[in-house]
């Protein structure tokens, strides 16, 4: 064979063979079918138990760090938060992520019945915890403005950060009695009515100068400033 024919065959045959991987690229491989896996449950598993069942199956187990989950339902030390989720699939070596849970921090709420809720907020954040809502009840043994009452309770484990409600008394709303001297019985009770307050004991007596029925004197007397619901007693004309 002279030179030319040889280098014309060597040609010949890379050539050939270039157009047998062109070939294989773009008709046969795309043609081969690719191999998937389930992506199994790793969610609630500890990291062992999660390993045990993802390598078998040629999948990685990534743990992306400790977390504190949101909630109370997953139980420290194992999985959550799974990417990507059971029944999804994934090609071999492909990568299975999630979190390993750790506990969250807890704070103690602290006794605050008694205080103001200044100072009550300031032991919550030194606590800790933070103020939430604050509600008013009108108590019979707390001053205005004083704690009555926390939910949850004293005592009491929280997740840091969570909120504190509050209880705080209020001052009774205050009523200035009205004069009935000279009103009917039925008249003196309307007017008692209207103003959130109650008719009390009813005494006669007797006053020729005023109308029979007719109120005389009244207890409390009249501008005292009583709380919603006080009873008035009346003397009225026999």
């Amino acid at each position: 064979m002279s030179v030319g024919q040889f280098v014309a065959s060597a040609l010949l045959s890379i050539v050939v063979s270039a157009s047998t991987v062109v070939v294989m690229h773009l008709y046969v491989t795309p043609k081969l079918p690719v191999v998937t896996v389930e992506v199994p449950q790793v969610s609630g598993l500890t990291t062992e138990q999660a390993r045990a069942i993802t390598e078998p199956l040629g999948l990685l187990l990534v743990l992306d760090g400790e977390k504190i989950p949101d909630g109370d339902k997953v139980q420290t030390s194992t999985l959550f938060e799974q990417r990507p989720l059971k029944g999804s699939r994934l090609t071999h070596g492909g990568e299975v992520h999630a979190f390993v849970a750790i506990p969250p921090q807890l704070a103690t709420v602290p006794a605050l019945v008694g205080q103001v809720v200044t100072a009550a907020e300031q032991q919550l954040q030194v606590a800790g915890l933070r103020l939430g809502s604050v509600t008013e009840e009108i108590s019979a043994t707390i001053p205005p403005g004083q704690v009555i009452s926390t939910r949850p309770a004293a005592g009491e484990k929280l997740r840091k950060s969570e909120p504190v409600s509050l209880v705080v008394s209020k001052a009774q709303d205050q009523i200035d009695v009205p004069s009935l001297r000279g009103r009917s019985l039925g008249s003196a009770r309307q007017a008692l009515e209207q103003l959130g307050l109650v008719l009390g004991d009813i005494r006669k007596s007797t006053d020729d100068n005023a109308a029979d029925g007719a109120v005389l004197r009244q207890s409390p007397a009249p501008g005292t400033k009583v709380a919603k619901g006080q009873k008035v007693d009346l003397v009225v004309n026999d």
